[in-house]
């Protein structure tokens, strides 16, 4: 996401709808790895998996049509930052 973002290849908003469409074909390919190896998804988790899709499909209808860029700036650097603490302390 920074290097999009630094190189001008596109903007705050442009980035975080690039960076959610990698997260989730990153997720569903780590989930078909797991499945190929024999692992089973416990019972509750199609719930979760929905409920996780409504949250992410608000929060990117939010943030596309009504925040500002410049709090879009603010949330992706707390974003950014909370990544790099956890990368660290972790």
């Amino acid at each position: 996401s920074p290097i999009l973002i630094l190189a001008g290849w596109a903007n705050q908003k442009e980035t975080a709808a690039i960076s959610a469409v990698f997260i989730f074909l990153n997720s569903i390919a780590g989930l078909v790895g797991q499945y190929q190896k024999g692992f089973e998804l416990a019972p509750g988790m199609l719930w979760i998996g929905i409920t996780v899709l409504a949250g992410g499909w608000l929060g990117a209808s939010i943030g596309a049509k009504k925040v500002p860029i410049g709090q879009m700036k603010w949330l992706l650097a707390t974003v950014l930052i909370m990544a790099v603490g956890k990368l660290f302390f972790t």
